[in-house]
């Protein structure tokens, strides 16, 4: 008996399920200290290369060249390397010796080595410290690791640990946060953890389209007033000379338009799709609010929504130029289409009027082709017959031009008929 063929999977599938494993969590439980940074590399090479690097020189397994990340094992501790779309990752997660809750504590130097040199752009790095929570009051707690009282905080993950964080950058280049853990798993704890990287990262990179934005104000005012001046002249403008004029002003001011669009299309873009992720990131944490402090959310919302705002609005007012701009070009081409449709009416009945006068022309032209011709046919032929009807029949020289005179006539305009007909039908 024959089998069937066995089921083949589709290339993709199994690159496609590792997606929903990639860039996991890393379980961690207090006290330990995160330390997380992101760097802009859109190559998404030099990082991977020194991380790399790191590796080999410490005799640590080397991420493969398709790899998107990678974590090692440190002792104690665990570094992750992710690549992502414009920037990479590194976050050292591990237990700390020393009090977390000292408001400075030294940077490992593992990740000046694998930084020193690279080039890279830091845009995010977070310090939190993830530590068991005493009860001890809110207030005493951050006034001694931050120093003052201006900070958002709250219950995270459902209330099972409080989250505090000021969003300032430190002398060290790191934001701090601080996670005091009430009821945390390995597992939750790490998710948690990730997340607030993940939010710190996010936030960042959303608000690269607001200094962008920004500077398109006075940009889009300068091209929007072009426009409003353009549009009076385009009002004013008579003849085809002064609307071409018009129509090639608004064409470069198109273009100029187009490449303001085309030179800034992804950061807008990115900015979206980071703060939509911010949002849900926020989401995920499931906080509750502690008495005398603001919630993560309302704290970062407060600046980073206005922000968006401003950036979603920029980039509708330049594509509202742009629409703007095609409307007129074509209601300009529409003016000149008209007009040239008038010039090629006025040409076309010129045309007609010239056609009339040649024809009748041409109709007195024949008529008297016709009377020319009979009248040398006439005299030809009355020189050969005059001599034959005088001699036999003693007929008059005149009686027979009388006689032979509309037979010529008749003969002469049917031929010129004929010819005119088939000049006529192309034969």
């Amino acid at each position: 008996m024959a089998t069937a063929d066995p089921v083949s999977d589709h290339p993709l599938r199994q690159r496609l399920n590792e997606e929903l494993h990639s860039r996991p969590s890393i379980p961690v439980r207090p006290p330990a200290r995160i330390l997380h940074l992101a760097l802009l590399d859109p190559s998404s090479q030099r990082l991977k290369e020194a991380f790399a690097a790191f590796c080999a020189r410490h005799a640590l397994p080397v991420p493969g060249s398709d790899a998107r990340q990678a974590i090692v094992e440190l002792g104690t501790q665990r570094l992750k390397w992710e690549r992502h779309g414009e920037f990479g990752t590194l976050t050292l997660v591990g237990s700390w010796p020393e009090d977390l809750l000292a408001p400075s504590l030294p940077v490992p130097a593992l990740l000046e080595e694998i930084t020193s040199g690279l080039g890279a752009i830091r845009i995010a790095a977070a310090d939190i410290r993830l530590v068991v929570d005493s009860e001890e009051p809110a207030p005493a707690i951050v006034e001694r690791f931050f120093g003052h009282d201006d900070v958002a905080g709250g219950f995270v993950a459902g209330g099972t640990a409080r989250l505090f964080t000021d969003f300032r950058i430190g002398p060290d280049g790191f934001t701090r946060y601080i996670l005091l853990d009430r009821a945390l798993t390995a597992a939750r704890a790490g998710r948690t953890v990730r997340r607030l990287c993940e939010i710190d990262t996010y936030r960042m990179l959303a608000l690269m389209a607001y200094p962008v934005a920004q500077a398109h104000g006075p940009v889009l005012g300068g091209l929007e007033q072009r426009l409003h001046e353009i549009l009076d002249e385009m009002a004013r403008a008579s003849g085809a000379a002064a609307e071409r004029a018009v129509l090639e002003r608004m064409t470069a001011l198109s273009r100029e338009v187009e490449r303001l669009i085309d030179a800034n299309a992804f950061r807008f873009a990115a900015g979206k799709a980071y703060h939509r992720i911010v949002q849900q990131r926020l989401a995920e944490l499931h906080e509750g609010s502690i008495s005398g402090y603001q919630r993560l959310t309302p704290f970062l919302e407060r600046r980073l929504g206005p922000a968006m705002a401003t950036c979603a609005a920029t980039e509708e007012r330049v594509e509202s130029l742009a629409r703007r701009l095609a409307r007129a070009i074509d209601l300009l081409r529409t003016r000149i289409d008209v007009a040239l449709e008038a010039q090629n009416q006025e040409i076309l009945e010129g045309m007609a009027e010239r056609t009339k006068a040649q024809l009748r022309l041409q109709e007195t032209v024949e008529g008297l082709s016709v009377v020319a011709i009979s009248y040398y046919a006439l005299s030809v032929l009355a020189k050969v017959v005059e001599p034959v009807a005088s001699h036999l029949f003693g007929i008059d020289e005149a009686v027979v031009v009388a006689v032979l005179a509309p037979l010529v006539v008749l003969l002469v305009w049917l031929g010129l008929r004929r010819i005119r007909a088939r000049i006529a039908t192309g034969r």
